[in-house]
């Protein structure tokens, strides 16, 4: 079984917005994925249609709630009611991962036993934190401090390595990868090219080269996988899952042959 996650931003913007997340639901169920990635950017409607994303996702596909809210505000203090917005939110979708960024963590300052409690209320749900495309938030000492400090105090939050953030943050992903892959429960794969004064984000090389074959290959077969590029058209979806199924097949087989 493919453990692959389909980001909703992975489609046409544009489409995206006009038509609804739920209009992708069914080509996402039909492509094989294990799950969706429901993107609270994406909505335009001033109530949110969770439950009927919900009632269209019917417990078929693993759903997760990505939301661009950061967990520290500025001052290093708990964003406490934007989280607990947040959760509401995912709750009413029936998300098993809520995602968002580190924000400005301040080790000393920001109050992880705070943060403990506020996730003794997310019941069944975990919440993950990513490295985003700010230099606060995509830092990877920053956030080994963070992962290794909400360790020590047995906070139960885990991260979303997104490999093609690190670009943005002047960041090695490779280097970042091995600061951070034990803390690591969920992997956002995207391929990020320089553009200009800045970057886009391409598909995934099937290079035996590549860099995330050299990250995933390091993981777990059965950790979740996000394919966040642009897939264009959807019928490529399938070509996709399959890729990058197949090379940590092949990569774990290789690993048990080998020892």
């Amino acid at each position: 079984m493919n453990h692959v996650i389909i980001p909703l931003n992975a489609f046409d913007r544009k489409e995206v917005l006009e038509n609804g997340q739920f209009s992708f639901i069914s080509m996402i169920k039909e492509s094989g994925a294990y799950g969706a990635e429901i993107r609270r950017e994406l909505f335009t409607e001033q109530e949110l249609p969770l439950k009927q994303l919900r009632d269209e996702i019917a417990s078929s596909l693993f759903i997760v709630y990505s939301a661009p809210v950061e967990l520290w505000k500025t001052d290093g203090f708990l964003n406490e009611e934007e989280i607990l917005k947040i959760r509401e939110e995912a709750l009413l979708l029936g998300a098993r991962w809520v995602k968002v960024s580190l924000g400005h963590y301040i080790k000393g300052v920001s109050d992880l036993e705070k943060l403990n409690q506020l996730l003794n209320q997310f019941d069944s749900m975990e919440l993950l934190i990513e490295n985003d495309q700010t230099l606060h938030g995509g830092n990877a000492e920053i956030l080994r401090s963070f992962y290794e400090s909400a360790s020590i105090r047995g906070v139960p939050v885990k991260m979303t390595f997104d490999t093609g953030n690190w670009l943005y943050t002047n960041e090695n992903p490779i280097a970042a990868f091995g600061m951070l892959k034990e803390f690591v429960a969920y992997l956002h794969l995207k391929n990020v090219v320089p553009s200009g004064n800045g970057f886009i984000t391409t598909e995934l090389t099937n290079s035996e080269k590549a860099d995330w074959r050299k990250i995933a290959e390091q993981l777990p077969e059965n950790l979740p996988i996000a394919l966040e590029f642009p897939i264009h058209p959807v019928s490529r979806l399938k070509e996709f899952i399959g890729m990058v199924h197949s090379a940590k097949t092949i990569r774990k087989g290789e690993a048990v042959c080998k020892s």
